[in-house]
């Protein structure tokens, strides 16, 4: 509005300051014409007259549609960039929606709540113990359940060719009669296999008997992380860092190996009594260095720890193991999640336009530099993140010292449940 008034007085005074001008000019052209009596003269005069007060009009026209013209150009490209965004959101929404109604029906399926059709046949997914050990006898003696997931059910077991205990995961109906979920699986494990670090759980096999599919890995007795941060809280700097330091060795072994976990979380990290910490589902990890190898549709990450990228269905990197990691130090820290929400829906809408509260004012009296660290590892775009796990552990150094902490007993208070471990794929 005082734009629009100094516009006007500005006008104004234009206005009045060429009437002056005028002036002279009439007068001049008058005093010639009446001496000579010449007709051009005076023709000349008036063209003169007519261009002041003509022009400064015509300038301005021309000025004011410019700018009408540049300003409409301005707000069409407004509204399409506001167009696509809409369009982006929604496109990742509807992923996001897709993928938590196969993650229900999924589980359903998983906990008996609703059965496949009689069609299926063996591929179905047995529910009671007993069948399950009697399809797997010939190798393996079932010793109990250990969990459920959206994947399977995990069993702890005893591996008679290996001679020691196992831990089986027997596959979700749903991948046992996707033939090319099934084969694209059986890759990832094969590169999740090439991985041999103390912190990563040992995959073995994945194998059928009997129409089920099922993969048998090391079995590690602990609690998860997520249950330990339920008990106990938030962690201090010392114990925080016992595990950080462990999380970023399996971590960076995996992506030296070409391979991604994709759905690293607080759940999926086991922790025993002596403070020895194992990552775990790196079944449904995709080799980094292979295109085309995750299925549309299959549950790939946990909604509170998935990176932006893979909200809005974007190949994932390295960099998006590295956002997960950030929100697990988020947590291990400040015992909370960054993002939190009713719906997957919701939650990944916040992984891909929020920014997390900051750790310190969540948990007073977390550092700066770590605080620099976790925030620098949330970073929306990829390219602003670490480039490698090796990077953001050098910083971790440096915040926590240059001595590595070594495991003990001050990270797992609770003593150690064999129910909890290796329950893979629970949100």
């Amino acid at each position: 509005m005082a734009q629009k008034e100094r516009e006007k007085s500005h006008s104004s005074r234009d206005q009045f300051g060429t009437g002056w001008m005028v002036m002279p000019i009439a007068i001049v052209s008058l005093v010639l014409y009446s001496k000579s009596q010449n007709m051009t003269i005076l023709l000349f005069g008036a063209l003169v007259i007519l261009l002041s007060l003509g022009l400064p009009q015509l300038i301005d026209f021309l000025k004011s549609a410019a700018l009408k013209g540049m300003d409409q150009e301005k707000l069409e490209s407004a509204n399409w960039k506001k167009s696509m965004d809409r369009i982006e959101n929604l496109e990742a929404l509807m992923c996001r929606l897709d993928a938590e109604l196969n993650s229900q029906m999924e589980q359903a399926l998983s906990s008996g709540k609703i059965t496949t059709s009689e069609s299926i046949g063996q591929s179905q997914m047995p529910t009671v113990f007993l069948n399950i050990s009697s399809a797997l006898e010939k190798r393996f003696q079932i010793l109990k359940e250990l969990g459920r997931g959206g994947m399977g059910i995990v069993f702890q077991a005893y591996d008679k060719q290996l001679k020691e205990q196992v831990a089986i995961k027997v596959l979700s109906p749903l991948l046992g009669t996707n033939t090319d979920a099934l084969e694209r699986l059986k890759r990832e494990v094969s590169a999740a296999r090439r991985i041999t670090h103390p912190n990563v759980i040992r995959i073995h096999d994945i194998s059928d008997s009997e129409g089920l599919h099922f993969v048998s890995m090391e079995f590690f007795s602990g609690s998860t992380l997520k249950e330990l941060l339920k008990q106990n809280g938030a962690y201090s700097m010392a114990q925080g860092a016992q595990i950080a330091f462990q999380i970023c060795d399996g971590l960076e072994s995996a992506h030296r190996q070409g391979v991604i976990h994709r759905d690293l979380k607080s759940q999926n990290i086991i922790i025993n009594n002596a403070g020895q910490l194992k990552i775990i589902d790196f079944g449904l990890a995709s080799c980094a260095h292979q295109e085309g190898m995750t299925a549309t549709g299959l549950i790939l990450g946990t909604p509170e720890y998935m990176a932006p990228e893979q909200v809005s269905g974007k190949r994932a990197d390295e960099r998006a193991d590295i956002y997960s990691f950030g929100i697990i130090l988020y947590e291990i820290f400040t015992g909370k999640l960054p993002f939190t929400g009713d719906s997957a829906i919701a939650i990944g809408f916040q992984q891909l336009r929020e920014e997390p509260l900051r750790p310190s004012e969540v948990k007073p009296g977390i550092s700066a530099d770590l605080e620099a660290v976790i925030l620098k590892a949330l970073r929306k775009d990829p390219a602003d993140r670490y480039t490698s796990v090796g990077e953001m552990r050098a910083e971790l150094q440096k915040v926590f010292g240059h001595a590595i902490p070594t495991p003990s007993s001050t990270i797992s208070e609770q003593p150690e449940q064999a129910s909890d471990a290796i329950t893979l794929d629970q949100n």
